[in-house]
């Protein structure tokens, strides 16, 4: 390759590709109701709960398009201070500090799956719709576990392409 083509996507890149997908998805429909309340209500019938389906939906698109970005590595970076390290301690760092980004977003993961649990257990629903909460918890982990898997993944090969 001369640099400006993309590298294919390993499984782990495309499963964050297709759920970045899904998450533009539910970003729409959030949208879509957002626009029907707004219209809604300004004919004096507001939609009941439509700030409950936006949360939910829009929180679990935040957790979709995180892997995303890690396989673009498309986080925000400051190398300020390593601008002008050697290229080996910038690639030891990035392996250190890309260890200790997938440590935290294990962790968010494993208080979501948890979280979700006791939602389930607990029978805990939206105010006013009555929607199970546990859904938007077991959903939103399914995306910071591959975001951890795809963290974990560049932290131990080193630098990749950007895709």
């Amino acid at each position: 390759m001369d640099g400006s083509e993309a590298a294919p996507l390993d499984r782990l890149g495309l499963a964050a590709r297709w759920l970045a997908i899904a998450g533009g998805v539910l970003l729409l429909a959030a949208m879509g109701v957002t626009v029907a309340s707004v219209l809604s209500a300004a004919f004096g019938r507001p939609i009941l709960g439509d700030t409950e389906i936006v949360e939910m939906l829009v929180g679990v698109a935040i957790a979709w398009f995180m892997p995303w970005c890690q396989v673009r590595r498309a986080h925000i970076r400051l190398d300020v201070f390593t601008a002008r390290a050697p290229a080996r301690v910038k690639q030891g760092l990035d392996a250190a500090v890309g260890m200790l980004v997938a440590l935290v977003v294990a962790v968010l993961a494993w208080r979501l799956i948890q979280g979700g649990i006791d939602m389930h257990e607990r029978g805990r629903a939206t105010m006013f719709l009555q929607l199970p909460m546990w859904w938007g918890y077991g959903a939103a982990a399914l995306g910071m576990a591959l975001w951890t898997a795809e963290t974990v993944r560049q932290a131990w090969s080193g630098p990749r392409r950007r895709t």
